[in-house]
């Protein structure tokens, strides 16, 4: 009877454990990230975001170590993204039930490296996790929140390193302190409790703790080995980050002027878009009043919501030509280029009209009468919001949002490169600056600037901005370019081409950013523009081609052993 209390206990207990080591690391990963306590962040806590994971591991069966990641990736996407219940509960809802599966998934497969590897686990587990944030970015659902090595984007010397490796370099550096603490404390635990053993003088278990003793002091030196690997490699990251930092000097600059009319585009009716018009005119006004002339004008993602184009050459509302009209008139006396977020629309045929998330560019005396703008529609598409792929087999759940606060585009096709006043400009538009395949190929394409077009009003959350601002540095660093960020409500600034945001505007109230950026005129790429992700793929293969051939050595011994 009391062994059956006892053993109770114990389980009782181990659960207690593993929970509270799930707790601590969803902690962990919420707090490293922008969040609603430190809205930058506490970078440092992401050094160490998966020791209790490792720990976990360790502790937990294969049978339920699946249950405690679903729980994990709840937990800490849960409090991460916290913002989307305000763009509806659902898609917060929808978040934490994919990580649940996507985190459950990982922590099996991390307990199966745990299983096969025993003493060097910690480094196939160190490259799971790697290879994890490297592949959950990738495809139709693939999303850049939540990638360790965002958290680190105030620490200007550091991510330089991008400009080589992509995020994903810096990504490693950064996970890696986590598996050399939990390598060092586990090794050396174990090493003690063999130490123990041989201290109670057994002779007959002195040969198999003598043994044990030398492979486990042989795994504790491949940790040494690593740790001060991975020092060197970060010690150099940092003279590389000093000297790029002192090699940033630019001859030549143009002026810019961000717009942040802290409005919701979204509100229905020709007496809000004609207030809003109203209120971005004069906020330009107000900029340019500051300065003897400004380069460039950029306004939010879908700061016109009326179509531009159609609603000048087709449009039969009187009220909607009549807007266009008044700020096309604008624009035409005015000396500024103008960068403008619209809800571009074409009509097909005319038997149907499609709409994209583009950016419209306008000078004076080129473009404006007739209007003419260059286009760029966004490529990169918010799943369930933005597009719904598989509306024709699924009509009903299509209509449904699209009556929620969907607004569905349809797809660009090209990642349009601007040439305006001797500088080339991209203008990924709000989500898109969040993935470095993007904006790499607008700089392959030409591109050596980008002014990026967001709203994340709706959000209305400091901390999902500064989550969407921490990913757009990382742009800069990585290619090498500026940065001109204009939002509807946050976060509008400017970014040089080493991620240091030089000026800045408040969020949630009507302002604007008024600085220079410099023009980049040379051909140079950098080496991640020209290599693209490739620190992502090896760690990914790398594992892979670890963790085959250690099922295969295993295997193997089991065959032998069973003959």
């Amino acid at each position: 009877m009391k062994n059956k209390k006892t053993a109770k206990t114990i389980n009782i207990g181990k659960i207690i454990q593993n929970l509270f080591l799930v707790i601590i690391a969803a902690v962990l990963f919420w707090l490293s990230n922008p969040n609603i306590l430190f809205n930058n962040g506490l970078s440092f806590l992401a050094w160490f975001n998966y020791l209790p994971v490792f720990f976990l591991i360790k502790k937990s069966k294969l049978s339920f170590s699946w249950l405690w990641g679903g729980f994990y990736g709840v937990l800490s996407y849960g409090l991460y993204g916290y913002w989307l219940k305000t763009f509806h509960p659902m898609g917060l809802i929808i978040v934490c039930i994919g990580y649940f599966f996507i985190c459950a998934f990982l922590f099996f497969i991390l307990k199966l490296c745990d299983l096969l590897c025993k003493k060097n686990a910690w480094l196939l587990e160190f490259l799971c996790v790697c290879a994890y944030e490297y592949v959950k970015t990738l495809g139709f659902f693939g999303v850049s929140y939540g990638v360790t090595a965002y958290t680190q984007w105030q620490n200007i010397h550091l991510i330089q390193l991008c400009s080589l490796t992509g995020v994903f370099g810096l990504n490693l550096l950064v996970i890696f302190p986590s598996s050399f603490l939990f390598s060092y404390i586990s090794k050396s635990a174990a090493r003690n409790k063999i130490l123990n053993h041989e201290a109670f003088g057994k002779s007959h278990i002195s040969a198999y703790v003598k043994k044990e003793q030398a492979l486990w002091q042989n795994s504790l030196t491949l940790t040494y080995v690593c740790g001060i690997l991975w020092i060197v490699l970060l010690v150099a990251s940092l003279i590389y980050g000093f000297k790029a930092i002192s090699k940033n000097q630019f001859e030549k600059t143009v002026s810019v002027a961000a717009i942040q009319n802290n409005e919701n585009p979204w509100k229905n009716g020709i007496e809000e878009y004609s207030q809003n018009v109203k209120k971005l005119i004069q906020l330009t006004e107000e900029a340019q009043a500051l300065a003897n002339e400004v380069d460039f004008i950029v306004w939010p993602e879908t700061a016109v919501v009326p179509s531009i184009v159609y609603n000048y050459d087709y449009g039969n509302d009187v009220r909607r030509f009549l807007l266009i009209s008044q700020l096309l008139n604008f624009i035409d006396e005015n000396n500024s280029v103008f960068v403008i977020g619209n809800s571009h629309e074409v009509e097909l045929r005319n038997v149907e009209r499609v709409r994209y998330n583009s950016a419209l560019v306008f000078e004076s005396g080129k473009n404006v009468h007739p209007c003419e703008p260059d286009i760029y529609s966004k490529t990169r598409l918010v799943p369930f919001t933005e597009t719904f792929p598989a509306k024709h087999l699924f009509p009903y759940l299509y209509v449904k949002l699209l009556n929620g606060d969907s607004h569905m585009w349809e797809k660009g096709e090209e990642y349009t490169v601007f040439d305006y006043r001797g500088l080339k400009f991209s203008t990924p538009i709000c989500f898109e600056d969040t993935f470095s395949t993007v904006c790499r190929q607008m700089v392959l394409n030409g591109s050596r600037c980008f002014f990026n077009l967001s709203n994340d009003s709706w959000s209305k959350s400091i901390p999902c901005q500064k989550q969407h601002l921490a990913m757009a540095v990382f742009r800069s660093v990585e290619n090498g370019v500026p940065s001109v960020r204009s939002t509807a409500s946050g976060v509008s600034c400017i970014i040089s081409p080493i991620g240091k945001i030089e000026r800045t505007a408040p969020e949630f109230c009507e302002a604007f950013v008024l600085g220079n950026i410099p023009v980049i005129e040379d051909e140079a790429q950098t080496l991640f523009t020209r290599t693209g992700d490739v620190a992502g793929m090896a760690q990914t293969a790398l594992f892979c081609l670890i963790l085959i051939m250690q099922t295969f050595v295993v295997i193997i011994n089991i065959i032998k052993n069973h003959r």
